[in-house]
């Protein structure tokens, strides 16, 4: 009988790993139900047509959303032939399927030991691999694939895919060039070759790749919704939300689904709609959704949106996505607080590098860190320590649906976080001793720095009309290495960019707020940084790589943040013509000052 332990694997689906489809295909992972029984002997082949029987009903009910269910049967059949790489595989690919992803690739291990010459266990191998971020191993698994079965083209766009992530754009163009050259009438390769072009930055190219797909196939949800991201990228957000529309109608499963609507949410916002954005945002934290955080808590939800529902309660705030985000929902905190009144407490659970500023900002909440860890490809978060007897958590972008409903709810204060006083008077003395020029201090890029994020970043180079302007010392706010950048500015620029010390640009964060919010002026991209320098008062002048980002709310600056510029172009990544416009008003900044 098969091990309980095994079963409860099933049960358990808190967890559940799901794919971002619209790049890959076959991410859910496949199976033939097709035993080969010409090496079966006579004797046994009955029972082996029962359990391939029973796998199909179970691939069946799985391939449907029902795992469990399907589960039932793929384990019945396990039992009747656990020495067939089927009903091994079968098990694998369910697992998969509701995130027990090493289990599963133990299972596609004892399948592929029992057929090595099957390529489609190679291809869910990879998939595995790819959703652990083992690019390497995935791109063997599914280099094993195809050469077994050249006609598999699920492993051809999922190992384009993967050459993509390593940021092989050029290998990974001419591997589907050649499919398609095979393969004229595949829409998924023309789909897969319109995302590779996305992911190198090049929307407007990809455009034309999705439009062959949709013209193959004018119903095919993945590539609308690949052309809803790429308007959105070249500033047409209208057009983008259209194809958002026509990709809903018919996904292809409930991950499509969730990942579509988290697109189209985003939009939303970008377009202006702000209430409507929010409303869609919670699709963020649908578990279909593959970039969702698992929140792990001892108390409910808040799931009303009523503030009248906090009053005297005990709320933890949690914080999600990433770091700058935390920096940015923060907005709402002290509203909340004033929500919850002096009889309730609000207690804020945010990154650990932030506790000591967030604390100091809003000292009648109760603030610590979350703990999160990788968990079967999720990110699983949880505030232990601070959901004990309270009456609700929710996550840090949900007040806004009350408390940012339009443009104008947002306040129109220079900050709602507080630097510290004595650090912030010991960098005024610092940047005193320096020069004579503006202070502006100066960041480039982020610390993840993959393929698909550095095209929302500025090439160093792109700094020149900048560097150029006179009256300035430029201060380093980048954290990371930044050796060779540095060197270029001397080199290329003549400029000595000056290096603060004692201090760690990446984990002394209340330091870096205090330095940040001291500078005259900062000048950058969306980051850690950058969003703690605007919301302790900096003056910043955000580079944004294209003019529909979500945070500005289809306006023309932070609203977040009323203090701050907004720096874009018509279409992605102009910096060639938006960098002199900023160096243009930085000379003007100069002239003022002076």
């Amino acid at each position: 009988m098969t091990d309980a332990a095994l079963t409860d694997e099933f049960q358990a689906e808190a967890e559940a790993a799901k794919n971002d489809a619209v790049g890959a295909r076959g991410a859910r992972g496949r199976l033939s139900t097709d035993v080969r029984l010409g090496v079966v002997p006579k004797d046994q082949r009955a029972k082996y047509r029962k359990a391939a029987n029973l796998v199909v009903r179970g691939i069946k009910l799985s391939d449907e959303g029902d795992h469990q269910e399907g589960a039932k049967y793929i384990l019945r059949a396990l039992d009747i032939a656990p020495e067939v790489a089927l009903t091994n595989h079968a098990v694998g690919l369910v697992l998969f399927r509701v995130g027990r992803l090493s289990k599963a690739l133990e299972y596609y291990e004892r399948a592929w030991k029992l057929d090595p010459k099957d390529a489609e266990i190679y291809l869910n191998m990879g998939i595995v691999a790819w959703k652990l971020d083992m690019l390497e191993a995935a791109e063997k698994f599914y280099r094993l694939c195809v050469q077994i079965d050249p006609k598999n083209l699920n492993g051809v766009i999922n190992l384009a895919s993967v050459l993509r992530d390593q940021a092989r754009i050029e290998d990974a163009i001419e591997l589907l060039r050649t499919a398609i050259f095979q393969h004229p009438e595949n829409v998924e390769l023309w789909n897969s070759l319109g995302t590779v072009l996305a992911e190198s930055g090049d929307p407007a190219g990809a455009i034309t790749f999705f439009e062959e797909a949709l013209r193959l196939k004018p119903d095919f949800a993945r590539a609308h919704n690949n052309m809803a991201n790429m308007y959105e990228l070249i500033g047409e957000p209208f057009k983008a939300v259209e194809h958002f529309e026509l990709a809903l109608r018919n996904p292809q499963d409930a991950t499509d689904r969730a990942t579509m609507e988290h697109g189209r949410s985003l939009l939303l916002l970008a377009c202006g709609r702000v209430a409507d954005g929010w409303k869609a945002q919670q699709s963020r934290l649908d578990l279909n959704n593959a970039q969702a955080t698992v929140f792990a808590m001892n108390c409910p939800r808040w799931e009303s949106h009523d503030l009248a529902d906090l009053r005297g309660k005990t709320v933890v705030l949690v914080g999600e996505q990433g770091l700058g985000d935390e920096v940015l929902f923060l907005n709402t905190a002290q509203e909340l607080i004033d929500a919850i009144g002096p009889e309730g407490e609000l207690r804020i659970a945010c990154e650990y590098r932030l506790v000591p500023l967030v604390q100091r900002s809003l000292p009648k909440a109760k603030v610590g860190n979350h703990t999160s860890a990788k968990l079967e490809g999720r990110d699983v978060r949880t505030a232990n320590h601070l959901d004990d007897g309270a009456d609700y958590w929710t996550p840090m972008g949900d007040p806004l649906n009350a408390l940012r409903p339009t443009l104008n709810s947002f306040p129109k204060r220079p900050a709602f976080l507080t630097a510290d006083p004595e650090r912030v008077a010991a960098w005024r003395d610092y940047l005193g001793q320096i020069g004579g020029g503006l202070k502006v201090g100066i960041l480039w890029k982020s610390l993840k720095m993959n393929v698909r994020r550095a095209r929302f970043f500025s090439e160093f180079e792109d700094w020149k009309s900048i560097f150029a302007v006179d009256g300035v010392d430029f201060i380093n706010l980048q954290y990371g290495e930044i050796t060779r950048e540095l060197k270029q500015a001397k080199e290329l620029f003549n400029v000595d960019i000056h290096q603060p010390q004692g201090i760690d640009l990446k984990m002394d964060l209340d330091d870096v707020a205090a330095l940040s919010s001291t500078c005259d002026l900062v000048i950058g991209p969306m980051n850690a940084t950058s969003n703690l320098a605007a919301a302790t008062g900096g003056l910043v002048w955000f580079i944004h790589a294209r003019s529909t980002t979500w945070p500005l709310l289809g306006s023309d600056h932070m609203h977040w943040y009323p203090q701050t510029r907004s720096y874009f172009g018509k279409g992605f990544r102009e910096f060639d013509t938006l960098m002199p416009r900023v160096a243009a008003d930085l000379e003007q900044l100069v002239k003022e000052r002076k």
